[in-house]
């Protein structure tokens, strides 16, 4: 079928609106979604870390960031990670229903931050990968170990009625060079 068109600001428009609207390949030949959908997995993200670092709606935000089926890991590397599933176990993990550990240290000393993130299709939604960086809070930091740590976040989103959402997230602590896939 042969597209004509009588005037060239239709074309214009007509071709802008396919570059717009058409999924992006990176040199990977990996797809890159939509931009709409790119901003919106990233405010996941961003709003991801908000809701567990300061406990809004007594972690029912947190909570809802996620699928009914969502979980969180956390690898530290000992091949047992462990997994926060299900609404109680999400909530808790923001610090409620109370929020009382993320007012008081050391827990309230630890804030969550990603950064690069990296989003590609799959056929069940999306992939992501972002820096999960340990910023200290007002100069403390939760322990020794993850002060000024570098870490891994892993997710996994899905579209849903309600938007995205994160089917998994594995919060990969201690990353190794040249394991880490992109």
């Amino acid at each position: 079928m042969r597209i004509q068109f009588h005037k060239p600001a239709l074309f214009t428009l007509f071709m802008f609106g396919l570059v717009i609207t058409a999924p992006l390949t990176t040199a990977q030949n990996r797809l890159i979604p939509p931009p709409e959908d790119y901003i919106a997995i990233q405010q996941l993200v961003n709003r991801l870390n908000f809701a567990l670092d300061y406990c809004t709606n007594g972690g029912e935000d947190f909570y809802a960031l996620f699928t009914s089926t969502g979980q969180y890991l956390i690898d530290t590397g000992n091949g047992s990670p462990t997994v926060r599933q299900g609404h109680d176990e999400l909530v808790a993990l923001a610090g409620g229903p109370s929020c009382d550990s993320r007012r008081t240290p050391p827990t309230s000393n630890i804030l969550h931050l990603a950064d690069s993130l990296v989003i590609e299709t799959t056929e069940s939604g999306a992939r992501g990968l972002s820096y999960a960086i340990y910023p200290a809070n007002h100069g403390a930091f939760l322990n020794e170990e993850t002060a000024g740590q570098l870490g891994i976040y892993h997710d996994e989103y899905v579209k849903t009625a309600d938007g995205w959402r994160i089917q998994s997230r594995r919060h990969e602590i201690n990353p190794v060079a040249g394991a880490v896939p992109l």
